[in-house]
């Protein structure tokens, strides 16, 4: 039983620690595809990835459940909104922001995540994921502290902070739908709205990819599709409160992403920053194992 309820509590953290991993492989992708392609066509080919591998399987969902009903087709939608309005805003912030600067904005998502947590949904946020939530951006800030010029381009701070609040309001807005959330389902619908929205946009500034570069935009739509399907299974266990001090763990991505596609190596700050994200999601990791015991143990007695 102690097994169980273990492996149980992992299940959260494990998820979304792999969709993060997911989105960095993707952002690869992306800046890969950037030189060549716009916005709207590399968002365009991946949502149509996405609606091939998600859309059968969500349709057997549908039908298996009689229908969907207003309430949560309303949901699915807004949750479509967020996330495309995440990946545009962040697209115009690394656009007119140094990279540095883009990445702290972002890294303040988990405390806009866990803020929004107790004031939409009610649940309690514990001092604790505060505290490592708090530590995890000192390693952020430590990492990236060269790199800051605060320098930007006052409407790219604004996306990233646009972008920023979208992907917290995405976490709460999937805890919304709750344990029931049919996850293709949850995939094919922001899928289908992305080609309807952003699809005319791409149609004016197509550029005919070459075969290695249909390759990478269908790999983009692989890894966008799986990356949202970690995410909806993840929060789906596990509360976002509980989930968002792992964000952090995209700047390990990063710095391994770097060294190994674009041979860029991280320096003593950077180390040290990764370092303390390290120890801040591992110290999380334990105090929430700690936190789900004794509950269990409560539930028990």
């Amino acid at each position: 039983m102690g097994n169980v309820t273990a492996r149980g509590s992992l299940l959260g953290p494990l998820l979304i620690i792999l969709a993060i991993a997911l989105f960095s492989a993707n952002d690869v992708a992306m800046k890969l595809l950037s030189s060549g392609h716009s916005a709207s066509q590399v968002i365009t080919w991946r949502c149509t990835v996405a609606l091939l591998l998600m859309g059968p399987p969500a349709a057997v969902q549908i039908i298996r459940a009689g229908g969907m009903s207003r309430a949560r087709l309303r949901l699915q939608l807004i949750r479509g909104a967020l996330i495309h309005c995440s990946g545009l805003t962040f697209f115009v912030a690394f656009a007119r922001l140094p990279l540095f600067d883009a990445y702290v904005v972002f890294f303040s998502a988990p405390f806009v995540t866990l803020a929004l947590v107790r004031l939409m949904l009610g649940e309690r946020v514990s001092r604790a994921a505060w505290g490592w939530a708090t530590l995890g951006f000192a390693g952020v800030a430590l990492a990236l502290a060269q790199g800051l010029s605060g320098r930007g381009d006052v409407v790219g701070y604004l996306a990233a902070g646009a972008g920023t609040f979208a992907y917290a309001m995405l976490m709460v807005v999937t805890r919304r739908l709750g344990s029931e959330t049919r996850l293709a389902e949850g995939m094919a619908i922001p899928a289908l709205l992305g080609i309807i929205a952003i699809g005319p946009f791409a149609a004016v500034d197509w550029t005919m990819p070459t075969l290695p570069d249909a390759g990478l935009l269908s790999l983009t739509g692989t890894l966008w599709a799986a990356g949202n399907l970690a995410l909806a299974a993840a929060i789906r266990v596990a509360s976002p409160a509980r989930l968002a001090p792992y964000d952090f763990t995209a700047m390990l991505w990063a710095v391994i992403y770097d060294a190994v596609f674009f041979a860029t190596f991280p320096g003593a700050l950077e180390l040290a920053g990764a370092g303390v994200v390290l120890a801040a999601c591992l110290g999380h990791a334990r105090s929430d194992a700690i936190t789900e015991s004794r509950r269990a143990g409560a539930k028990r007695a």
